[in-house]
């Protein structure tokens, strides 16, 4: 067959004018208008007309006309390679090399006027394949600077931006079209010193459609991943072909002997493969340890990591231990991981040696919501121009700015739903995080979602026993502190009514003292069931009020007044300092008469005989706060985080012994107070001394 009619011959540079044509398209409406893209277009345009030539070269009737169209080739693929250097120069922004570039469109301008001559090509001549040229003797030299100008020019420029550049993804574009510009060497390689059909051809319309795809397209797949899997499928198969060969060539030259049956072959490869199995992952091993090299080590032991925390439950430690394997293998600067707390908001888990979180994420903050709805990964460098992240708060900007965050990666289980956030902080390296480091904290945190959330909950399930035990102790010594509270006085009253009812007459006085100490104990009893009951509607939640206007200095008096015998007999003096006018507060007078009663009685009881006592009342921010000072030894920090529960006592033995109660009184004030939409609180005096505080709103007609 004549090779000049074989359309194998024949299309390829259709092709290849055909897809040039697509490629400057798609360019043209893909890309911002710039400089740099008329450029890349200009280089297109030049590779389909060097392709255009060679069609009319390879369809020229005889070898006459067909040097007539190759001679102009050569000159058409300079001008490919010199364009392809100006682009190179643009996209980085290289300074100088205005010199080269203005001798490369002389030396294009010489060229093109030598090249009908035959100093380019002299003639041409018919092989198997189609037309073969006869070089000239500029042919050589026109080579020679077309590939200087390809790869002194142009991959110099690459490789100065590939080593000034700290973004991953910048220099993983700049691997791309280092290797794309493999592909025109190759080419003139073959076509120069080969016997073999014209290359080079195909190898430019590779080299165009890499170089177009890494200026279009945004996100490139990593080449580190592409070169790392080649090389494990490349040794893999040497391992197969080198045994499969050596078998061959014994049977062969050695005993002399063939293998026909096709199905030999089919078998000895099986074989080789089950038997070299194993190799596959000594081949991976190698590879990674090659790619990786200081961080493979951390990688294996997160691998080992993964499968040991299986049975760890304590949460701490297995959030430590996870953040510090993450930080090493990733070679993260920092690490933190928030996980989902019991009110919905996300929480650091402290670092070892800490005990305090530091950062905290609104369960209802924009940031989490976006995580959530998305899950995906998150970038810093993303929040700015992502328009759903501009109404972030100054809350979780805070926690941006101070853990560093230069990667979000979300902890989802597998119903999708989102229980924790690794930050990581840029790396030490100062490069931008690999797709490779992505997919590896990915897997991390999918694998690791199950185990945290196992702990996180075994956690909860620990705390919240330990809360119900120390709730059925705290009732058990309740219900000891109820027997003791109520047998005392009515010990007290039967022996009073006794004595009383087995005497007829008795000395006045002393049938008086029995009287009031039945009285008394009466009154004890009383406060104590009336404790009950309150305790008992608020755990119901029966416990009501019926605000109404009240003057609150009334009901201070009334109390005081009341109270007034028990500082008299510990020699202690209660000093009332109110304003003459106090505004009205929206009250329960009874409620607020048993908050009044708990606190100033509790300062009675605890501050020390011959002591003074100070209720005082002000305004602030539309509120009547109402402060009760006294002398009593000073509530410890831990302390103040207690006193407000129910059935709290002292530790304290001795302290318990001297001042009995339930344990309620403090707890009923704080719910009664809160029912009245105020606060309650306690401060320390330096030296000795609490202030125990409560406020209430300012009666108002505009809503009453």
């Amino acid at each position: 067959m004549n090779p000049l009619s074989n359309p194998s011959y024949l299309l390829p540079p259709l092709v290849v004018l055909a897809v040039s044509l697509i490629l400057i398209v798609v360019v043209w409406r893909g890309t911002r208008r710039s400089f740099t893209s008329y450029i890349f277009c200009g280089f297109l345009i030049s590779i389909g007309l060097w392709s255009l030539l060679i069609y009319g070269m390879r369809s020229s009737p005889d070898v006459h006309y067909a040097v007539l169209w190759d001679r102009a080739v050569p000159a058409a693929g300079f001008a490919a390679y010199l364009l392809f250097y100006h682009f190179t120069r643009a996209y980085t922004n290289t300074r100088g090399q205005r010199y080269i570039l203005v001798g490369g469109y002389l030396l294009l301008v010489l060229f093109a006027s030598i090249s009908p001559t035959d100093l380019v090509i002299k003639e041409m001549r018919l092989e198997y394949y189609g037309y073969a040229p006869i070089a000239g003797a500029m042919l050589l030299p026109f080579m020679i600077i077309s590939i200087l100008f390809l790869l002194g020019g142009g991959a110099y420029n690459f490789l100065k931006h590939y080593i000034a550049s700290h973004s991953h993804d910048e220099r993983n574009r700049i691997l791309y079209l280092l290797i794309a510009m493999l592909f025109p060497i190759l080419g003139a390689f073959l076509d120069g010193f080969s016997n073999l059909p014209p290359a080079s051809i195909w190898c430019n319309l590779i080299f165009c459609i890499i170089c177009t795809v890494v200026i279009l397209k945004y996100h490139l797949l990593d080449i580190r991943i592409i070169i790392r899997k080649s090389l494990v499928y490349l040794l893999i198969s040497a391992a197969v072909a080198i045994p499969y060969v050596s078998v061959l060539y014994s049977l062969h030259y050695v005993f002399e002997t063939t293998m026909e049956p096709w199905w030999i072959h089919a078998l000895i490869l099986l074989l080789l493969a089950i038997i070299l199995r194993p190799l596959y992952s000594l081949a991976q091993q190698f590879v990674d340890r090659l790619f990786y090299r200081d961080r493979y080590d951390y990688l294996r032991a997160l691998v080992e990591f993964m499968q040991e925390t299986h049975d760890v439950r304590d949460l701490n430690q297995l959030a430590s231990s996870l953040v510090n394997l993450i930080g090493r293998a990733l070679q993260s600067s920092t690490v933190q991981l928030l996980l989902s707390s019991a009110s919905g908001d996300f929480v650091e888990v402290p670092p070892t040696g800490q005990s305090i979180s530091r950062f905290k994420l609104s369960s209802h903050g924009t940031l989490l919501r976006w995580v959530q709805d998305k899950k995906r990964l998150l970038y810093r460098k993303d929040v700015a121009i992502i328009p759903q992240l501009q109404s972030l708060t100054r809350s979780e900007m805070y926690v941006l700015n101070n853990t560093g965050a230069e990667l979000i990666v979300p902890i989802l289980t597998k119903e999708k739903e989102l229980i924790g956030l690794i930050i990581l902080g840029e790396k030490r390296s100062q490069l931008e995080y690999s797709q490779e480091d992505e997919r590896l904290v990915l897997a991390v945190a999918n694998r690791m979602a199950t185990e945290l959330e196992n702990a996180r909950l075994y956690d909860l399930e620990k705390t919240a026993r330990k809360e119900l035990e120390k709730v059925d102790e705290q009732k058990t010594e309740f219900l000891h502190s109820v027997g003791h509270e109520l047998k005392t006085p009515l010990t007290a009253i039967i022996s009073s009514s006794e004595i009383l009812s087995g005497k007829s007459s008795m000395d006045p006085s002393f049938k008086e003292r029995l009287v009031t100490n039945i009285r008394r104990s009466a009154e004890s009893m009383d406060r104590r069931v009336t404790e009950l009951l309150a305790l008992a509607e608020m755990q119901i939640g029966d416990l009501k009020i019926e605000p109404a206007p009240l003057e609150i200095t009334r009901a201070i008096d009334e109390i005081a007044s009341q109270l007034r015998i028990l500082f008299e007999k510990k020699r202690q003096t209660l000093t009332l300092q109110m304003p003459s006018l106090l505004p009205k507060v929206n009250a329960d007078r009874g409620k607020l008469e048993q908050v009044l009663f708990n606190l100033i009685s509790n300062a009675n009881k605890f501050s020390p005989v011959g002591t003074d006592i100070v209720l005082r009342t002000k305004v602030v921010d539309r509120k009547v706060i109402v402060e009760v000072e006294d002398s009593a030894p000073v509530v410890s920090e831990k302390e103040k985080n207690k006193l407000f529960d129910p059935y709290y006592r002292s530790k304290d033995a001795d302290k318990r012994g001297r001042f009995p109660g339930l344990g309620l009184g403090l707890s009923i004030s704080k719910k009664l107070v809160e029912l009245h939409e105020g606060e309650i609180w306690v401060e320390s005096k330096s030296g000795k001394g609490n202030i125990f505080a409560f406020s209430l709103p300012i009666f108002d007609r505009r809503t009453s």
